[in-house]
């Protein structure tokens, strides 16, 4: 899911040598703050189409809790 991780990286602001992985959670990247979070889900919604709900943004936790919803809708590519 390379374009995910691309969207994770830029809008994130992850460092270039970090590895992205499925626990990245807000503690782990010092530019993942709630305006880039939002940037985030905004990008992957318009890159595969799709929406996601108020409370699946709101309980993600982690990188792999919105890789899971973009894969449950078969977006994963």
């Amino acid at each position: 899911m390379d374009n995910f991780n691309q969207i994770a990286r830029q809008t994130l602001k992850l460092p270039e040598g970090m590895e992205i992985n499925d626990a990245l959670t807000p503690k782990d990247v010092p530019g993942w703050d709630s305006m880039n979070y939002l940037f985030f889900i905004a990008e992957l919604e318009k890159a595969f189409k799709m929406s996601f709900t108020m409370d699946e943004v709101m309980n993600a936790k982690c990188i792999g809790d919105i890789r899971k919803l973009v894969d449950e809708r078969g977006k994963a590519s």
